[in-house]
């Protein structure tokens, strides 16, 4: 793995949100497919291509919506059809996520039939990372707290490595990604077991 495709600086949100915003918008309806039927239950984490798919999310169909992002349950509090779950905890100014053993620990009471979440980094070697360990520790209890996890990651997140890995490329089910991803990159995430979606 090359030097480059380590990343130990954690960007923004705003920074997050104008990065690659039409490649995500592509995903995110994509992802909308991926959607539990009606009645069902679903985890977003936090995060700038996940936030947009809780922008899409059918307020006309039943669902259990639990979320760890403010921005995100700012969106669905007032969705009729959505029954909204926040998980409590301390609030990180970088990221607008609620961290730490409370919210650990509420997830690790909660299945889901789908965890969709974000990633800074995935590599097929590596797995899954993020920068902050507050962070990869209730993305790892998200993963675990979904039946089927859901990878949402633009492909300049394929192949980089952060400093904590959450979850091994063997814990997803689908990555949903934008159609920058090589090939190759493609063909080792299926050699795992994961269904890659090209948005």
């Amino acid at each position: 793995m090359p030097a480059s495709a380590l990343r130990l600086v954690e960007l923004g949100v705003a920074e997050r949100e104008t990065a690659m915003a039409a490649e995500k918008d592509r995903i995110a309806a994509a992802a909308v497919g991926l959607l539990p039927p009606e009645g069902g239950s679903l985890v977003l984490d936090a995060g700038t291509t996940t936030g947009r798919l809780a922008r899409l999310l059918p307020t006309d169909q039943d669902l259990t919506v639990v979320t760890n992002a403010v921005p995100v349950a700012a969106q669905l509090a007032g969705c009729r059809g959505i029954r909204l779950q926040l998980l409590g905890g301390r609030v990180r100014g970088v990221t607008h996520a609620a961290v730490g053993a409370e919210t650990v620990r509420a997830l690790g009471d909660i299945r889901v039939d789908v965890s969709f979440l974000g990633t800074n980094g995935l590599s097929s070697t590596y797995g899954l990372s993020t920068p902050n360990p507050d962070e990869a520790a209730v993305k790892r209890a998200m993963a675990q707290a979904g039946r089927r996890v859901v990878v949402l990651a633009d492909s300049a997140k394929i192949g980089r490595e952060d400093l904590v890995r959450f979850a091994s490329v063997d814990a997803v089910h689908v990555l949903v990604t934008d159609d920058g991803i090589d090939g190759g990159s493609a063909a080792e995430l299926q050699e795992h077991g994961v269904e890659v979606v090209v948005a």
